[in-house]
């Protein structure tokens, strides 16, 4: 039990409630897009932790409304995934990141490749429409 290791990984819905719209991007390298997202690491604030890989991703600065759905995909990964607004900032990629963009809900699960879990899918697709 000791040398076991659980990583956390924070992923953040980043949501513009006048487009109503997420953010997606795609990471060089990949084919697919997935939500802005990193792990947290040891002794790290998740809050800060979070803000900063939006940040550091997208150019945005934003406000964590909280977390809204958590599960282990991974046998030794728990992703949380928390609702965030854009406060303020523009968009500047990051280091690693191709491409980001703002679509509707309906069109999430497409371009990520992969389905996600019904509750979370109907979260998204409630602030959404």
């Amino acid at each position: 039990m000791k040398d076991e290791k659980f990583y956390v990984k924070i992923i953040g819905i980043v949501f513009d409630p006048n487009q109503r719209k997420i953010l997606i991007g795609k990471n060089k390298g990949d084919k697919n897009y997935s939500f802005v997202d990193g792990k947290l690491s040891y002794n790290q604030e998740l809050n800060e932790s979070l803000k900063k890989i939006i940040k550091d991703k997208t150019g945005y600065y934003t406000l964590n409304l909280g977390s809204i759905f958590a599960g282990v995909k991974k046998k030794e990964e728990l992703d949380i995934y928390f609702l965030c607004e854009i406060k303020e900032g523009k968009e500047d990629l990051g280091r690693g990141v191709k491409e980001i963009k703002w679509v509707k809900a309906n069109e999430i699960e497409n371009l990520i490749n992969e389905k996600l879990p019904g509750k979370l899918m109907e979260y998204i697709k409630s602030i959404s429409g």
